[in-house]
């Protein structure tokens, strides 16, 4: 990819990693929060957005 691509895709994959988090959030703080099923999708959201995160992180430098 040439830098302007891997911009775009980095900037895509935050995008869609604030609007999981926002989401989850969203569906955290309503009334019927505590129904299972809004307590699975906020923490698939969650999950989402972590692995949105990682996928998008620099690259650990190995250990010696």
């Amino acid at each position: 990819m040439t830098p302007g691509e891997r911009s775009a895709f980095a900037a895509g994959i935050e995008a869609a990693r604030q609007m999981a988090v926002a989401a989850a959030v969203t569906l955290e703080i309503r009334e019927d929060a505590r129904d299972v099923r809004q307590q699975a999708a906020a923490a698939a959201l969650q999950g989402l957005a972590e692995g949105l995160r990682v996928l998008v992180a620099p690259p650990e430098e190995p250990q010696s």
